[in-house]
């Protein structure tokens, strides 16, 4: 669980830096923008904290470094689409998952 808890506040943490990001491109030069610019340093500065912590095992500060730089919103996305499956095909979905966490190779065939 704890592997998941630190997956999931990087995830979460990039999401917000993402969103900055955004409201930076989209109001240049605002006050907004100067104030995001700063919190955007400060958790880019937490990242690298982590990745570079002695405390924290090289996997997991390998695991923050691939979630980091990992497309953030492609759960959500994913999150949306599910409930628009069928009760089997979730299932078949779910088994997929779990599979790919295993480590087994999936083969898809049309």
């Amino acid at each position: 669980m704890r592997g998941s808890n630190i997956v999931s506040a990087v995830h979460s943490m990039r999401q917000v830096f993402e969103f900055m990001e955004s409201f930076e491109r989209d109001h240049p030069n605002s006050k907004g923008a100067v104030l995001f610019a700063k919190y955007k340093a400060k958790l880019e500065w937490i990242y690298r904290d982590l990745v570079t912590n002695p405390h924290l095992t090289d996997p997991v500060r390998e695991g923050i470094k691939k979630e980091w730089n990992s497309d953030v919103f492609a759960v959500p996305a994913i999150n949306e689409k599910v409930p628009l499956l069928n009760p089997e095909q979730r299932d078949l979905v779910e088994n997929i998952i779990d599979a790919l966490l295993k480590g087994e190779q999936i083969k898809i065939e049309k």
